[in-house]
């Protein structure tokens, strides 16, 4: 009986030692097994690249940045400036984080029209792109217009007037923007109507006309002689007119010092 034991343990020990020769294999094939496991983790690693931000501007990004600096350098001599960026026509991608565009200001190019703008895109402080650009610019006004038809030397009065926005050639234009600077002044000439007006369009009131009947008036120290008289001319105040001496005839030369009153100096 403990022949037969010893016979059966002997086989099953020569088959597990089979089996786990053939499962592991020479010490050699061991490793290569290790290292393929390893090589895909290996790989992988090898290929990590490190991300760095980046970011997109847009012309429109552009375009308002351009506005923005325009609206601030011309203040209040226009209402609104139209810009239409025409290079770039992409996004312009600029390495860093988050990008502030500030527009360098360029001495040779100013006013309206085609112009060309150095635009620098800062990110995290640091200056990371000059984007050259080239852009259309346009500005509109709010223009004083005449409503009627107005005649020289006409006083105009507030009914008189409108406001209407105007496209501008050059942003030192000569039109009249405020209607508080018209009011109560007069045509210099003839004026059609929807006129926009030009400050050689108007003067102050006449206060005068040719044929008024004046006080004339004289002064020196404390003595005052008047008389009266009649116009000769029409005339606005601080204006040197002739006047007619009803009581002597004689003609003077009187300065206009308020409506029905010229003084003279003797």
């Amino acid at each position: 009986m403990s022949r037969i034991w010893l016979t059966m343990i002997m086989l099953l020990s020569s088959v597990v030692f089979d089996v786990t020769m053939s499962r592991a294999g020479p010490s050699g094939e061991s490793r290569s097994i290790s290292s393929a496991s390893r090589g895909p983790i290996q790989r992988a690693t090898d290929t990590v690249v490190e991300r760095v931000a980046v970011s997109e501007v847009s012309p429109d990004l552009i375009r308002k940045a351009i506005q923005k600096h325009l609206e601030s350098e011309w203040g209040h001599k226009v209402k609104t400036v139209q810009v239409t960026v025409l290079e770039p026509a992409d996004p312009v991608m600029i390495p860093g984080g988050t990008v502030e565009l500030q527009v360098i200001s360029n001495s040779l190019e100013e006013g309206l029209g085609r112009r060309r703008f150095h635009v620098e895109a800062v990110a995290n402080g640091k200056s990371r792109k000059m984007i050259q650009v080239v852009a259309d610019i346009a500005a509109m006004i709010d223009a004083v217009v005449v409503t009627r038809f107005l005649k020289a030397d006409e006083l105009i009065d507030m009914s008189d007037l409108k406001t209407v926005g105007l496209r501008i050639q050059q942003v030192n234009h000569p039109f009249i923007t405020d209607q508080g600077e018209v009011i109560g002044k007069s045509a210099s000439r003839p004026l059609p109507p929807e006129t926009p007006l030009r400050p050689a369009f108007v003067k102050p009131p006449l206060v005068i006309k040719k044929g008024d009947r004046v006080l004339i008036e004289a002064r020196r120290g404390g003595l005052s002689i008047r008389a009266n008289g009649v116009t000769k001319a029409n005339g606005q105040v601080g204006q040197t007119v002739m006047v007619t001496n009803l009581d002597s005839g004689r003609e003077l030369r009187a300065k206009v010092v308020a409506p029905s009153l010229v003084e003279v100096e003797f």
